[in-house]
């Protein structure tokens, strides 16, 4: 039977009793794959999102065993095509033991060495098994070990989640004395419903609880899979230079995986108390009804008014219990906008009109690369045509997007802003801002 959240806490001062759930020791011949029921692969050179100069390989031409119990993940200057027609100079591999091994709290330990070099860049990390359907960053990610190649005596672990990611992630580094490239060293993490631990070598060097996202979504209690990888280049390594020498190889020892015997979850109850963290934390005040003319934040759209095509709120922030995306603006005020956005989806606000007149409505949006299209309704009957949004180059560079002029009459209403075409690579509308309404002369 479950346990109570009580009897939960007082487990968590008795030492783990650590199971066995996972292990790949890499024995075998040498120039053998990986076992491929075990490690499946991402493949090609689409960058994947950090701009990696990098094409991921399958079978054994660049991950093979060392035919001394190691696993090699080798980095090679070569011109590679991958199946997806990306042609790039460098080669690599990726493997993930997503479909094959996922787990929900333990510990996750891998025996590594590093290679070095000016953008060489491995990594030992896991993502949750919900990224299939709710993607990136609402699946969240949990890095082990990040490495850069130029800084060899430093390692990384960090946590992604929807509000925390990217370079918000909630990061920690554990400072050496010798260089990982040198010898082998274990990489860790204890991981339970209070939270995550990072460990280098068995010794804890940081730790992330519930508490320290406040508002945000916490989607670390799920099964996660694992991933080993050695990418080339991107946004936060560098690229390589004239000093970085190939091959470069991720040599590990062993994988393993336990889970703790004494822990059995109360899911329903860990819900709920980070709901209650949510709501206590929130920055969402409730409903407002704007008087027209005025400014509307496009954050501040009626409870439940809004269709949006996922479930959570990607971005985590101010309302994290509903489910539009809504992120940080770049901007001291608004502080908050609308973000993620797609084709079909739709805000609405709740608005007084002073007095029978014409007004000016426009948005103020951005979009780094060529946005969608779209228009705004008055109590479910077109107000305008549709309007494209322009590339502003940025996601927080906002421009202003005029809508026309429209009749409206006196009294309380429903405005609703319609996504209605996508645009770009993403297929994505815009960032939203906040909604302009003048009054014009008549």
């Amino acid at each position: 039977m479950p346990v109570s959240t009580a009897t939960l806490l007082l487990l968590m001062t008795i030492k783990p009793n650590w199971i066995l759930t996972f292990s790949q020791e890499f024995d075998g011949p040498s120039g053998q794959p990986p076992d491929p029921k075990v490690w499946a692969r991402d493949l090609g050179g689409g960058g994947f999102g950090n701009g990696e100069w990098q094409s991921y390989t399958d079978g054994n031409a660049n991950a093979f065993l060392d035919g001394q119990g190691n696993l090699v993940i080798e980095a090679r200057k070569e011109t590679v095509k991958g199946k997806d027609g990306i042609e790039r100079s460098y080669s690599s591999a990726r493997l993930k033991t997503q479909g094959s091994f996922s787990q929900r709290y333990g510990r996750f330990e891998a025996r590594i060495k590093l290679p070095r070099g000016k953008g060489i860049w491995p990594a030992f990390w896991m993502m949750g098994d919900s990224i299939a359907r709710v993607g990136w960053p609402a699946c969240g990610e949990i890095d082990v070990m990040e490495f850069l190649g130029h800084q060899t005596k430093i390692t990384y672990g960090t946590l992604h989640g929807p509000g925390y990611a990217g370079n918000q992630g909630k990061q920690g580094r554990k400072n050496v004395e010798s260089p990982l490239c040198d010898d082998f060293h274990v990489y860790g993490i204890e991981w339970d419903s209070s939270g995550i631990k990072w460990t280098f070598d068995g010794e804890v060097f940081h730790k992330v609880s519930p508490e320290n996202v406040g508002a945000a979504d916490w989607p670390f209690d799920q099964p996660f899979f694992m991933i080993l990888n050695l990418a080339v280049g991107g946004g936060w390594p560098g690229y390589p230079d004239e000093t970085t020498t190939f091959p470069q190889r991720l040599v590990v020892d062993w994988v393993r995986v336990y889970k703790d015997g004494n822990l059995e979850v109360d899911d329903q109850a860990l819900r709920k108390a980070h709901r209650q963290r949510q709501l206590q934390n929130q920055e969402y005040k409730g409903p407002r009804v704007f008087t027209l003319p005025s400014d509307i934040p496009a954050v501040d759209f009626l409870p439940g008014g809004y269709k949006d095509n996922d479930p959570q709120n990607i971005g985590g922030a101010y309302r994290p219990l509903e489910g539009v995306d809504i992120g940080r603006s770049g901007l001291d005020a608004p502080k908050y906008a609308v973000g993620w956005t797609k084709p079909g989806e739709w805000l609405e606000y709740d608005v007084l009109v002073r007095k029978d007149g014409r007004y000016r409505l426009a948005l103020e949006a951005a979009s780094e690369g060529p946005g969608g299209e779209f228009r705004f309704e008055l109590n479910g009957k077109p107000l305008t045509g549709n309007v494209k949004v322009t590339d502003t180059a940025g996601w927080d560079r906002w421009n202003l997007f005029d809508a026309g002029v429209a009749t409206l009459q006196k009294g309380r209403h429903r405005l609703r802003l319609c996504l209605v075409r996508g645009g770009g690579t993403h297929n994505t509308v815009a960032n939203l801002l906040r909604i302009k309404v003048s009054a014009t002369a008549t």
